[in-house]
Order: structure tokens, then sequence, then C-alpha cells
């Protein structure tokens, strides 16, 4: 009785975030789709100067990259709840992976920046090696530290990276608001928003994908949160000797 309460329980969680999901999509598909008819509607009722369309033209164009952005991250978050199937899996340097962020998070935003300190690193370069996906670490990782830059007051995201026995520790941290303590159990449920993020532009879907990645890896993602003091993140991967036998 009790095991089938259980399934029962975690049948209804699971419905829960699908209907969350489905209902969170069909918002974020049809607030731009709205948009785009309304200004085409109006746009045609009668004739316009050029300058007119072309402003129509521009915000219309402006909806379309949303909608695109919207899809290929959905078709993303898709692909990697799959599985690993398929997916190109090598021996990969985590402090590399970490090497290349400053400048692909600059690239986002001249205002952001990167602190990357090595925190006593083994001198076996092995206790280095994950196995898995170069490219999909490299999104998560990226993924995380752009919100940290994001919501921190500097627009700093402090990365430390340390090996543990047969783990690999990354810790990501921020100074921005923190995030409240009955919000933290839903950070990682797709489309799932704090109070905070909100008015931030972004589809929700960053942190589950994220999770769905560190996952696939074999690690796990914890996060710690003050309010009024920020953010730490810490993703543990097991390293590429573990992982393999």
């Amino acid at each position: 009785t009790e095991t089938l309460n259980e399934l029962l329980n975690r049948l209804q969680e699971s419905f829960e975030i699908q209907r969350r999901f489905i209902s969170a999509v069909s918002h974020e598909l049809s607030t731009p789709l709205t948009s785009i008819s309304s200004q085409l509607e109006v746009s045609l009722q009668r004739d316009r100067k050029a300058e007119s369309y072309r402003a129509v033209m521009g915000s219309v164009y402006q909806d379309v990259r949303h909608l695109s952005k919207l899809t290929q991250t959905l078709l993303e978050f898709a692909t990697i709840s799959g599985g690993t199937g398929g997916m190109e899996l090598n021996l990969i340097r985590i402090d590399e992976i970490l090497m290349r962020l400053p400048g692909e998070i600059t690239k986002l935003d001249m205002n952001y920046s990167v602190k990357i300190d090595f925190v006593q690193l083994p001198e076996n370069e092995a206790k280095l090696l994950v196995f898995g996906n170069a490219e999909l670490l490299f999104t998560a990782i990226k993924n995380v530290v752009t919100n940290a830059c994001k919501y921190s007051n500097n627009r700093l995201a402090k990365i430390e990276l340390s090996v543990a026995d047969t783990e690999i520790i990354i810790a990501i941290e921020d100074n921005g608001k923190g995030i409240a303590e009955n919000e933290l159990k839903n950070i990682f449920v797709p489309f799932y928003r704090t109070e905070d993020s909100r008015s931030t532009v972004g589809f929700g879907v960053g942190l589950p994908l994220v999770n769905r990645i560190i996952k696939l890896h074999k690690g796990h993602i914890k996060v710690k949160s003050t309010v009024g003091y920020g953010t730490t993140f810490l993703i543990k991967l097991p390293v590429a000797g573990k992982h393999l036998n």
C-alpha cells in the first residue's frame, strides 16, 4: 500500500509538472503570436507610408526571432531529456572548459565579467578529466555563469574549481538578491521563474536544461542561497577514471 501510494504521489507530481509545462509553453508561444497578428492586422487596415511598414516589419521581426529562440530552446531541452544516445562522448579537461568562459561571457554583455580560482589542483592532470560531451558541459556551465552575472550586483560571477577524491567541484557564486527558500525547490522545474526573475528576459528553461546535462554526465547540481547576499551553485562531476570504471 505504501509503495502504491508513493507511486501515485509521483504520478500526480509528474502530471502537475506536465500541466505547468504545457501552460507555460502555451503562454510563451501565444504572446509573440498575438503581437504579430495584431500588428499585421492594424497595418493592413489602410494604406501607409513605407516608413510605417518598415517599423511594423521591424517589430514583427523581433517577435519572430523571439519565437525562433524559444523553439530552439524547447528542441534542445527535448533532445537532452531523451538521453545520451547519439552524442559524441570524449575525455574532457574541465579547466579548459572553464577557461573559455570569460571571453564568451563578455561577448554576451561587455559589463559581464568572470573571475576563476583554481583551488589546490592535483598534480595528476588525469583528475581534471571528465567523460562526456564538451559542448553540452560548456553550455550548462555557461548558463549558470550567465545567470550569476545577470543577477549579481556588480555583474561579476566567481568560479572556483577544486578536486576532492573522485569528484570535480565547480562553485559558481554571485552577490545578487538571492533566492527565497520557498522557491529553491522549484528552480529546476521547466518554465518556473522566481518572483524576482519574471521581469528579466528569458524562458525559464535554462536551469532545468543545466540540471539534465549534469545528470547525463553522472553528476549533480545543488544551490545555496541567502536572500540579500547572493547565490552559489555547486556542480559536482565524477572524474573520468571513476566514471569509466
